[in-house]
């Protein structure tokens, strides 16, 4: 199983994973700031920076996989 999952995980793999994880991040931290907006001011840039990492992090671990095995043949 290892070995065909190494075997589709070419440049091109890798690509989309970052690129999907990487969009994925600020287009999530923008969505919880809109959603927050209404109920007070902009949060502090440390909190903008921390939220966005995390959100960039989370859609590596969790978007990039589908977009790397999903979208080459």
């Amino acid at each position: 199983m290892a070995h065909a999952v190494a075997n589709r995980l070419d440049r091109s793999a890798l690509v989309r994973w970052c690129f999907a994880g990487g969009a994925w991040g600020p287009t999530l931290a923008a969505g919880f700031f809109a959603l927050n907006a209404p109920h007070g001011p902009l949060p502090c840039p440390d909190d903008i920076a921390v939220t966005t990492a995390a959100c960039i992090a989370t859609g590596l671990a969790t978007i990039g996989p589908f977009a790397a095995f999903a979208g080459g043949r």
